[in-house]
């Protein structure tokens, strides 16, 4: 997981007993969960001239990737506003710089202006379609938007380029969760464990893929294992369902 959790949700209604909330991944990677809960509930003339013809470019990429770094920092504090000021310079100083585009995709994420985060993954990634982040990003933003198939492309892209990338995967299996196609699901939760056999999160995801395919077994085993890596709040939802 990425340092940024401050996740929101929204709410998926089904039938049953509980209410699957998934609570959309923000800020830089980010992740699409999902809980069963009880349903209550970012030196001369000419000289200088040289100088400046030679190092202007170097000057400039270098403002840019600096205006990114104070971007990302007002974008950690909650100050969108001045997070979108910094990437917008960048993008200035630097029309084709990739990383700009995708920031302010992240930021109008955060602020849900959906449309605008769209046109800038999309920005990004026609500037650098090998940028895996910018397709799990676009990808987020489907997934919010209930367009599972287009974000599992996303998705699916983005760990072409990056084969490591777990943020992806674990994103992927939730957007297949959602389609109630519970063996891929798994298969993406179970791909993150293997990157990372300490995620809590893919053990809790995995268990309620299981749950729902209705391998009850398989699932409080998973939530177990969620609960011993620190997952306290899967207690609960043991005692409700792994009598």
């Amino acid at each position: 997981m990425s340092s940024v959790k401050a996740n929101q949700p929204y709410s998926l209604q089904q039938s049953g007993s509980f209410t699957p909330l998934l609570f959309q991944g923000e800020g830089m990677g980010g992740r699409c969960t999902f809980s069963f809960l009880q349903k209550s509930r970012v030196g001369g003339r000419v000289n200088f001239l040289l100088l400046l013809l030679f190092h202007f470019p170097v000057f400039a990429f270098a403002q840019d990737s600096q205006n990114i770094k104070n971007g990302i920092a007002k974008m950690n504090e909650g100050n969108y506003d001045v997070a979108i000021m910094e990437f917008s310079k960048a993008s200035e100083i630097n029309p084709k710089n990739a990383d700009a585009w995708y920031y302010m995709g992240e930021v109008y994420f955060l602020q849900k202006e959906d449309k605008k985060a769209m046109e800038n993954y999309t920005k990004s990634i026609d500037l650098d379609t090998l940028n895996a982040k910018a397709y799990k990003g676009r990808g987020k933003l489907k997934a919010r938007l209930e367009d599972y198939h287009g974000s599992i492309d996303d998705f699916t892209t983005a760990v072409k380029i990056d084969k490591l990338y777990s943020d992806a995967y674990f994103n992927r299996a939730s957007s297949y969760l959602l389609l109630k196609n519970y063996k891929a699901s798994i298969e993406d939760y179970s791909r993150v464990i293997q990157i990372n056999k300490k995620d809590f999160q893919a053990y809790e995801q995995r268990g309620t893929a299981r749950f729902q395919s209705g391998d009850t077994q398989g699932a409080c085993k998973d939530w177990s294992k969620a609960g011993e890596l620190g997952d306290m709040k899967i207690y609960e939802i043991i005692k409700k369902n792994c009598k």
